[in-house]
């Protein structure tokens, strides 16, 4: 058995090292094509994740603003958030199959406030999340849309949309932020949680 222990470091992702990058015209890529490798070594901003990763006509774009100017340092909704989720990673314990950047974004919707995580306490098995379980009668409006988005990222459902991520009404602000920071460690991983630069 091979246990696979590189890290990816600044040196490793230089941006000259790149095949789309030309002395003349410096980078020539729409996109960084390497962004996973780039967070994984640490030389990544939040601005740059939220430019490299949505679309710059996405109809949510004016929140992601207020997301990049109201930025603290952290991903995380606090240290309560971040206790929660090492806690129910404990208690579910590793397995191959389930523990995927799909079910650790879900992991850190459904741990991300009391409230959330007192609802879905029972839903966590050992091999999946079973959504029948959780409690949504009386939730608020940010709890109910934190549930509804964990389940369409790891269901696919469609229950949360491009365009309900656009409406303040339909997902508040504290919402909005933590559903995007799910949906950025659905694509790149837990590395992206360590983020605590606004540039790098």
């Amino acid at each position: 058995m091979f246990i696979n222990t590189f890290r990816y470091t600044p040196e490793d992702v230089d941006c000259r090292l790149c095949t789309a990058f030309t002395r003349k015209d410096g980078c020539t890529a729409p996109r960084c094509l390497y962004l996973a490798e780039r967070i994984e070594a640490g030389v990544v901003g939040y601005d740059e994740l939220l430019r490299e990763s949505f679309p710059a006509d996405s109809v949510f774009r004016w929140r992601l603003r207020m997301l990049l100017e109201t930025f603290d340092g952290t991903l995380w909704q606090n240290e309560k958030h971040v206790r929660r989720m090492e806690t129910q990673q404990a208690v579910n314990r590793y397995y191959k199959r389930r523990d995927t950047p799909k079910y650790y974004a879900v992991l850190y919707l459904l741990t991300s406030d009391n409230d959330v995580y007192r609802r879905a306490a029972q839903c966590f098995t050992r091999r999946t999340i079973d959504f029948r379980k959780i409690q949504t009668r009386g939730a608020s409006h940010h709890a109910y849309a934190v549930i509804a988005a964990a389940r369409s990222i790891y269901e696919g459902t469609g229950q949360v949309t491009a365009a309900d991520l656009a409406i303040p009404e339909v997902v508040p602000l504290s919402a909005f932020r933590l559903i995007i920071h799910a949906l950025l460690v659905a694509r790149y991983g837990l590395d992206v949680l360590k983020i605590t630069k606004k540039a790098a």
